[in-house]
């Protein structure tokens, strides 16, 4: 198939765009569907009666006119030929603009159903079928509703959230029926799903049949086959064979989204050429008809596109596959973008809600680009070097320039070594995929072949891996970008301006790259000197950090190159830019207090680099599911209570509560965790967590506390007013650490809360003011740093910046000279702050390792 793309071709771009943004915007405004459908097919309508009046106007006054010989001139675009392209697009786009506003109407209706308009209170019994596999760890799925109460007959998009008393261990294959009492809540506007189903007891299941039931047997066999094989490749081969991402490390997922190799961890569009490509090959060898040939490839892609499961990449990738094969049939020629603007289309018709979709987005902007990029990159490149090598530079450069603007709201990085990685992955991802369907079906009734052509086809699957993390520990693997709006307008001038200057004549070229070079540095400059200048700021020897991870909690506890984090948050890109701004690398204890998703959501981000865990009672499933992914990572997880002890390099911890035998889950089991100095340690300082314990049982906590003062206190639950003053004043700290995201809906913290830290003699730091606040013992106390300047907050006349020494002896003084951008407080230490260029500091398991005694409750 010959695809090509041409000048002409790219006019269906410009509606396929505009129907795109009306999709994004309409699926968030469903009631003015209606409306803008009736204007788009009025501003057709004229713009096709105008077209036929004045064509019909033209072509009497052309009869009239007499033929007059006229000398040549230099062609220039007649006036008519501008007016039909023009009135063309006008009627091409508001004949799909208004198809789609009634896709979306129509839509809307059967996603918003009355049985469920308004959704009724309380529990009710309702039957939903899975769209995706559910696994044991997972916490929430796709699916479908089908009836509530009486009501039957219902498609609606749901996301399904299990119970937490639901104590499978196994995962529930696409097609399940879940059935059962459930709270329906109405999803975001504009979501992919209407509701949300928070089912309340165990369901009832019935497993898939049919056609869904032999894939889930395929799958479950494969993914027996392969959890054999040694990781991250046996997961890398699950994700590229069949879209099984279960099983994958969050070290190896992390590098593969600082590789930007993230695309080889699913399937996608580039898995359905190599189907389409290989059944189209095979019968060819087999010496069949264009017609039988064609018809062979659809229905494997479709079989293909069951087992893998349908995804906005893969429904778009299979479209456009078919609509190929359709049009290569007929004799015709394929031009590329034509083909990417129909498939896009069609699928905005038939769901409009996928034009929200990142793997949509990307999907049709990454195969755009390749179409309409590569082959003038190619040549361009050309001149320089080898055709092949060309060829295959310009693939990955080309889908990186059109993608990067939509992955800022994912990750705001700039991946450096992107078109490298892809290079040295691209030829080996054919081959995990065409070895890892055939170890796939075989599995069920050859396990042993099966196990042969998965050990193969681990070789290239390891080796992406490899690569991937070998890229990921390269200096400046992944370079900081401007987040927000600001962030993506800056990626999409570069982009443009590289487009341009492929697209452009040489004379421009690189005027048009220095705007992008400009561009680039200014938007480096505007993330890295701040994190740099804040960084060489930081006081050495600190002893606690509050991380500002948003409404959350993540605090870290360092004396020498040992580390424990209690909590992590659950925002995973705040986390791990805590973590580098703090140079922490390897966490020796990792404590999670209690089980609440702003305590435990983001724990992925340490899983791969903790040594030991501390957790506490767990109730729920997705308790169970933390746990189990711990585990899974390789880390020691062990059980706390009031018994747990242990050393952090000069620090002597323990656990405090909850008490030993307690079962009880949440809140009120939070882990209490206390420091101590063991050993001579000049900026060591005391501190105790409480976690999100509530005031009764931080009456009950009482009796485990010893009398204050201790340095610092970490607030618990974000400074809610369910706390305890007697313990605050029995703590009696002159810090206290709220981790708190600004904004939040809850009124964290309470003005009760504030007033008796105040009443108690402890200074509030709060992270949604202050960023992430550092504490160190200094000659006068302790002496707290924080990453930005609360406006609000008392601090010296004529002080303008963010080092703060709260002396022990006075918790509401705040005094000493500051600097700019985060700097400690001037001659109140003799340590010089470290510099931003000096390496991180790593914890060795050799020295400064955790001590942490396997506690008799375990």
């Amino acid at each position: 198939m010959n695809v090509a793309p041409d000048r002409s071709d790219l006019r269906i771009a410009v509606p396929a765009a505009v129907v795109w943004v009306a999709a994004a915007v309409l699926v968030g405004v469903p009631q003015a569907a209606w409306r803008v459908g009736a204007v788009s097919g009025a501003v057709a309508a004229v713009a096709l009666v105008v077209t036929v009046v004045r064509g019909a106007a033209h072509g009497r006054t052309a009869d009239r006119m007499p033929v007059a010989p006229v000398a040549p001139v230099a062609p220039v675009a007649p006036v008519g030929s501008v007016f039909r392209v023009t009135a063309a697009l006008l009627v091409t786009t508001g004949l799909l603009v208004g198809l789609v506003a009634v896709a979306v109407a129509v839509g809307d209706a059967r996603r918003r159903p009355a049985a469920i308009s308004p959704p009724p209170a309380g529990a009710v019994p309702v039957l939903v079928v899975l769209d995706r596999d559910l696994a044991a760890a997972d916490r929430s799925v796709l699916g479908t509703l089908r009836s509530v109460g009486e009501s039957a007959g219902l498609d609606v998009p749901v996301l399904v959230v299990p119970s937490r008393d639901d104590q499978r261990h196994h995962t529930l294959g696409a097609g399940a029926t879940l059935s059962g009492p459930a709270q329906i809540e109405p999803d975001e506007p504009g979501s992919s799903t209407a509701f949300v189903l928070f089912l309340r007891t165990p369901s009832a299941v019935t497993d898939a049949s049919g056609l869904l039931g032999v894939t889930n047997d395929l799958r479950a066999s494969f993914a027996a086959v392969t959890s054999r094989l040694p990781q991250p490749g046996g997961a890398l081969l699950r994700g590229l064979a069949i879209g099984d991402r279960s099983g994958l490390d969050p070290t190896t997922a992390s590098a593969m989204e600082t590789s930007a190799l993230t695309h080889l961890t699913a399937v996608s569009g580039s898995n359905c050429a190599v189907v389409v490509a290989l059944a189209v090959l095979s019968g060819r060898a087999l010496g069949l008809g264009r017609v039988t040939r064609a018809a062979c490839a659809v229905v494997l892609l479709l079989g293909f596109v069951v087992l893998v499961r349908p995804d906005p990449s893969i429904v778009r990738a299979t479209v456009m596959a078919i609509v190929a094969l359709v049009v290569h049939l007929v004799g015709r020629p394929v031009r590329g973008v034509p083909l990417i603007g129909l498939a896009a289309v069609g699928m905005l018709v038939v769901d409009p809600w996928s034009a929200r979709s990142f793997a949509f987005g990307l999907s049709v902007l990454a195969t755009s680009g390749i179409v309409v990029l590569a082959p003038p990159l190619t040549a361009l490149l050309g001149r320089r070097c080898w055709t092949p090598v060309a060829a295959a530079l310009a693939v990955p450069i080309a889908a990186q320039v059109a993608c990067w603007p939509l992955t800022i709201p994912l990750a705001p990085a700039l991946p450096t070594y992107a078109v490298p990685a892809n290079l040295l992955t691209e030829p080996l991802a054919p081959v995990v995929t065409v070895l890892g369907l055939g170890s796939c079906l075989l599995a069920p009734v050859w396990p042993w072949g099966a196990t042969v052509i998965a050990g193969i086809a681990w070789v290239p699957a390891a080796a992406i891996g490899a690569v991937a993390r070998g890229a990921a520990v390269l200096p400046f693997a992944s370079v900081p970008w401007p987040l927000g709006v600001v962030g993506v307008a800056a990626a999409v001038v570069v982009s443009a301006a590289v487009v341009v200057a492929v697209l452009a004549p040489a004379a421009i070229r690189s005027r048009v790259l220095l705007v992008a070079a400009v561009v680039v540095v200014i938007g480096v400059a505007s993330t890295s000197v701040p994190t740099l200048l804040v960084r060489a700021g930081l006081p050495t020897g600190w002893s606690v950090a509050a991380c500002d991870v948003g409404q959350g909690d993540a605090t870290l506890l360092r004396s020498g190159d040992s580390t424990a984090l209690v909590d992590v948050g659950d925002d995973p890109v705040r986390l791990q830019r805590c973590l580098d701004l703090l140079g922490v690398h390897h966490v020796d204890l990792l404590v999670l207090t209690h089980f609440d998703r702003d305590h435990v959501g983001a724990v992925d981000t340490v899983a791969g680099i903790s040594e030991v865990a501390l957790v506490g009672p767990s109730g729920r499933p997705a308790d169970h599911a933390v746990v189990r992914a711990l585990v899974g990572a390789g880390v020691d997880v062990r059980r706390a209570d009031d018994h747990t002890a242990g050393t952090l390099g000069a620090l002597a911890w323990r656990v405090l509560w909850p008490r030993a035998g307690d079962t009880t889950s949440g809140n009120a089991a939070s882990i209490v965790v206390t420091t101590s100095v063991a050993q001579p340690c000049g900026t060591c300082v005391q501190a105790t967590l409480l976690g999100d314990l509530d005031e009764r049982a931080q009456r009950r906590l009482r009796d485990a506390v010893e009398p204050g003062p201790v340095d610092v206190v970490k607030v618990s639950h974000h400074g809610s007013s369910d706390q305890d003053p007697g313990l605050y004043r029995q703590l009696a700290a002159p810090v206290g650490l709220i981790g708190v995201g600004a904004d939040n809906t809850y009124g964290h913290p309470t003005s009760r809360a504030l007033d008796m830290l105040t009443a108690a003699g402890t200074t509030p730091f709060r992270t949604d003011r202050q960023g992430t606040i550092v504490v160190r013992r200094g000659a006068d106390g302790p002496e707290v740093w924080t990453e930005r300047q609360d406006a609000t907050a008392a601090v010296p006349s004529g002080s303008a910046a963010s080092g703060h020494v709260v002396p022990s002896t006075s918790a509401r003084a705040v005094s000493g000279s500051t600097r700019r951008l985060g700097s400690r407080t001037t001659g109140r230490t003799a340590c010089p702050p470290r510099s931003p260029f000096e390496p991180p500091r790593r914890s060795t398991r050799s020295r400064g390792r955790a001590s942490v005694p396997r506690p008799s409750s375990s």
